[in-house]
């Protein structure tokens, strides 16, 4: 009879129909935290309102209260601006600009107005497969890859106080970019070299912001290389900028052989609407010499085994580009795109500006750069376009360290 009786009340049949009442309310499920949120990287979510500052050739620049966390590394403030094509694709670019640690400081301390027109950025340079795209352009002043939370009183250089606001910098540059974009299909989140370095971070938050987009990540000079077999090198610049605390607890690889790379892995596992590009020469002049101070051959034996195994691991969805020589970068074209156009607001080592005017730095575009037949702009639209056929992974036979050709 009881069965009955509920299979009635399932018809509405019963004597007593059940009323709104009598059915429990069904429990909402609660949202699954974002990866970004359970490493601790949306801290400044929500937190940060940013000021319109200037409009000038269809770009709006926005200035930040250094109250509310963003800021550059001495004090300056931090801005970040947009240019809306009227597409549904979106660029969020990451300038270059060094990195400012105890033991090394290269470091741009300023943020421009407006955006420059580097290769990537350039929406009238016909080889640019992404020219028709909105932008988002980040300038890098924090000197801590876009992930720093730390201030140190050291007075390095004789320029104060070290304010390590990356982290800042970035979330309210992607509140800048969620209030214009605020459903784009496709991203590509770029970077080149200390904005490389920041894609690392950077991947989770923009996830975070943008869940459903199809993300297409490409690393500029900078997978998060450090020196091979010394892990204490990079733990002084995870602890000077208060990131280590990012690392997620799960992921073992993470800090393998002296190099975060991992890092990379790590989110290609979580993150099957996600893939990477990335671009180095075997050389690198900034790298190897400058940032990670090794012979050429160390540095090129470390980025063949971290890539390599990154590759193996996700042939599909991680490829890369590496080039014979040292050639620093492929999307920019000119220096601006990674110390600015104001020389002032640059702190370099000795030695590090006439290497740049001297050209040592050999930053390229991306129809200049090239493996065999293969350049750069070709080889990023088929990564956009996940054409695997024609996004392949290329890397020129590896010649001579340059110091090797000059002994």
């Amino acid at each position: 009879m009881r069965r009955i009786c509920v299979l009635a009340l399932l018809f509405a049949a019963c004597d007593e129909a059940p009323t709104d009442s009598m059915i429990p309310e069904p429990e909402a499920p609660e949202p699954e935290a974002s990866v970004a949120t359970q490493l601790g990287l949306t801290q400044y979510s929500g937190a940060i309102d940013p000021i319109e500052e200037a409009r000038a050739d269809g770009v709006v620049t926005y200035t930040f209260d250094p109250a509310q966390g963003p800021v550059c590394m001495r004090g300056a403030p931090f801005r970040a601006s947009v240019r809306d094509a009227g597409s549904d694709d979106l660029v969020i670019f990451l300038q270059g600009g060094g990195a400012c640690w105890s033991a090394f400081c290269l470091a741009v301390t300023g943020a421009p107005i407006g955006i420059p027109g580097v290769d990537v950025l350039n929406p009238d340079l016909e080889v640019n497969p992404v020219r028709g795209w909105n932008q988002v352009y980040l300038p890098y002043c924090d000197g801590s890859f876009f992930a720093g939370d730390a201030t140190h009183s050291d007075n390095l250089n004789g320029n104060g106080d070290r304010i390590h606001r990356g982290l800042a910098n970035l979330t309210g540059a992607l509140e800048v970019a969620k209030r214009h974009f605020d459903a784009p299909q496709r991203i590509l989140l770029a970077g080149s070299s200390g904005g490389a370095y920041g894609l690392l971070l950077a991947t989770p938050l923009v996830r975070h912001y943008y869940p459903e987009a199809e993300l297409i990540v490409m690393a500029d000079s900078g997978v998060g290389l450090g020196r091979d077999g010394d892990e204490a090198y990079m733990d002084v610049v995870l602890d000077e900028f208060n990131v280590r605390r990012f690392l997620p607890d799960d992921c073992a690889d993470c800090r393998g052989d002296g190099h975060i790379t991992g890092l990379i892995g790590y989110f290609l596992n979580l993150d099957p609407n996600v893939r990477v590009g990335m671009y180095s020469s075997w050389y690198d002049s900034v790298l190897a010499t400058t940032f990670l101070q090794v012979p050429g051959e160390q540095f090129a034996d470390g980025l063949y085994a971290q890539t390599q195994a990154l590759h193996d691991a996700w042939p599909d969805r991680f490829r890369r580009f590496i080039a014979d020589g040292n050639q620093h970068t492929s999307l920019l074209g000119d220096p601006t795109g990674i110390i600015g156009s104001d020389l002032g607001a640059v702190e370099l080592p000795d030695g590090a500006l006439a290497r740049l005017l001297g050209g040592d730095l050999l930053i390229r575009g991306m129809a200049e750069t090239q493996v065999g037949e293969v350049d750069m702009a070709t080889w990023l639209g088929a990564l956009i376009d996940n054409d695997l056929d024609a996004w392949i992974d290329l890397q020129a036979e590896r010649g001579p360290p340059p110091e090797a050709a000059e002994e």
